[in-house]
């Protein structure tokens, strides 16, 4: 764990906000999937945290969670944009994304002992896996709990969504669009974490 920042890390913590700034910003953001869309705004926040560690994790998550909030209010995309303009739905949730990135990628790390590739890619994968799950569930729980009774009001103020629970909204949402950003986020995150390893030993060899 890092327990003091470089001016490399700062630089590169100041990247990975710029780019979760232009993911947000632009259609890069979003992955067109069969059935849904997957959102992929915090995979810099997860590529942090288990580069940098925690700290550096939270640090540009709270970023994220800034560029969320402003995006909630000068350009809500659904009709529960409004919920974001609270800071513990669009920030709080999204400190820890980067924490439980790294504690599930060192966790598994040491898990599986000895280092080779392939057990490098799965303690990258579970991190990055766990990071995205963390950010889902965190933010739909946080809705659930502050806003409940606000979101069923606004659903029944869809026709096509009358009747549907909060509860089933975010146990839907988050079985479903969840889980398939949480597997695009594993594919992107291992090969940018191994590339970023390589830069570092070819910068030191």
């Amino acid at each position: 764990m890092n327990k003091k920042f470089t001016t490399r890390h700062l630089v590169f913590m100041s990247v990975m906000i710029a780019i979760t700034l232009i993911l947000d910003a632009t259609p890069l953001g979003v992955i067109p999937l069969p059935m849904v869309s997957a959102t992929i705004i915090h995979l810099p926040t997860i590529v942090t945290g288990i580069i940098l560690g925690p700290l550096a994790g939270a640090i540009v998550g709270a970023g994220m969670g800034v560029i969320s909030l402003v995006h909630a209010i000068t350009r809500p995309p659904s009709a529960l944009a409004p919920l974001f303009w609270n800071p513990l739905v669009s920030i709080l949730p999204r400190i820890f994304i980067g924490v439980a990135s790294y504690y599930a990628y060192i966790g598994m790390k040491k898990a599986l002992g000895n280092y080779s590739k392939l057990k490098q890619s799965i303690s990258v994968g579970v991190g990055a896996f766990v990071g995205s799950m963390t950010n889902t569930i965190l933010v739909l729980g946080m809705i659930y709990i502050v806003y409940k009774d606000a979101v069923e009001e606004i659903f029944n103020s869809i026709p096509d969504m009358a009747g549907l629970s909060a509860l089933d909204f975010v146990v839907t949402t988050a079985t479903g669009q969840g889980v398939l950003e949480a597997i695009v986020i594993v594919i992107l995150t291992i090969p940018i974490v191994f590339a970023w390893q390589q830069f570092n030993r070819n910068r030191i060899s």
